[in-house]
């Protein structure tokens, strides 16, 4: 094609409104998955609620929902965005992707904004409440655990709330400052899911050595797989939020096009939290004490309710995928030879 149809822009002005536009179109993409994830979700979790466990599906159900609707809004402001930008105003000077650093407070990409502040804060208080939920049982009191995570969520949501209000406001408090709160916004929710990526998979793996240490590394592996890991700690969310920031610091044009992907990454890792969740492969609070405990001569993993059968002298446990057989010596009922 004749490069005379090109616009009289430079390179990386149009390699800034490629990521942009090429950004718009992955997120398409990603939004289809999480509105297969949503429904996969909620199919779950409505066909399990009782009168007996409303209390712990309906919230997921409604955070799924919540989620849901803020990501399908999202993507709605961003495609009429996109299309302001580069259709209804396409000869605005310096192109669209001075419409989008000059227009950024506009209302249908402020709604866009406010949807995905609230989807990140949605999003970070999830990995938050499985951390708090993995932790549960632990030698150390949780809640000297959780305290640091917790202050994080709070100053993530309060950079969140500035964030906008620089977007929008003309106060002096605003305008006369240098600092843009972009950097510290996107790092403390980083350093946050960072942190919470890490200790739960060092949690995972201790409980991982614990169970292999009695029955095996082949046993209790929907909780501890590396598949499991990185689910349960949200580790693609931290993976593509450091690879934006990296790219954002580096003023690489195709940071824009992660800025709009972000958010629906957000749902998926939040959405593949709740499935395992719903299929009863998620960590529970009581899983710990379900899968192992432990006897001075005698150890033993407990996945369901034992059954035991006493014949000869001896005792034989049985639970699902498992079995215990004890021989009790008569003249010594202390002591035990344990076959697993």
């Amino acid at each position: 094609m004749s490069s005379s149809w090109t616009p009289d822009e430079s390179p990386d002005v149009l390699l800034a409104e490629k990521g942009w536009l090429q950004g718009a179109v992955v997120s398409s993409i990603a939004y289809g998955i999480g509105v297969t994830l949503f429904f996969m979700c909620f199919y779950l979790l409505t066909r399990q609620i009782t009168r007996k466990n409303y209390k712990k599906n309906l919230p997921l159900l409604i955070y799924i929902s919540i989620d849901f609707i803020l990501g399908t809004i999202f993507m709605a402001t961003l495609a009429d965005f996109t299309q302001l930008a580069f259709i209804q105003y396409r000869n605005y000077p310096g192109g669209p992707s001075e419409f989008e650093n000059n227009m950024f407070g506009i209302p249908v990409d402020m709604l866009g904004n406010v949807c995905g502040v609230l989807m990140m804060a949605l999003s970070d208080a999830l990995v938050v409440w499985r951390c708090m939920v993995i932790y549960k049982g632990c030698m150390v009191p949780v809640w000297i655990i959780m305290l640091f995570p917790c202050l994080m969520l709070v100053g993530s949501i309060a950079l969140g709330i500035l964030w906008l209000l620089q977007l929008t406001s003309n106060s002096p408090f605003f305008t006369s400052t240098n600092v843009n709160y972009t950097v510290p916004y996107l790092s403390l929710s980083l350093a946050l899911n960072i942190i919470i990526t890490i200790v739960i998979v060092l949690r995972l793996l201790t409980y991982r050595h614990r169970i292999s240490k009695v029955l095996g590394s082949g046993y209790g592996t929907q909780y501890t797989s590396i598949a499991a890991m990185i689910v349960e700690s949200a580790a693609l969310y931290s993976a593509f939020s450091l690879a934006l920031l990296i790219l954002f610091l580096s003023n690489n044009p195709f940071s824009a096009a992660f800025i709009e992907l972000l958010p629906q990454i957000q749902i998926i890792a939040t959405l593949l939290i709740v499935f395992r969740v719903a299929q009863g492969k998620g960590w529970s609070e009581d899983t710990m004490s379900r899968v192992m405990t432990s006897k001075p001569s005698v150890q033993a993993i407990r996945m369901g309710d034992f059954g035991y059968s006493l014949q000869d002298g001896s005792k034989t446990f049985t639970s699902s995928g498992m079995r215990v057989h004890a021989n009790y010596k008569s003249n010594d009922q202390d002591s035990a030879d344990t076959n697993v």
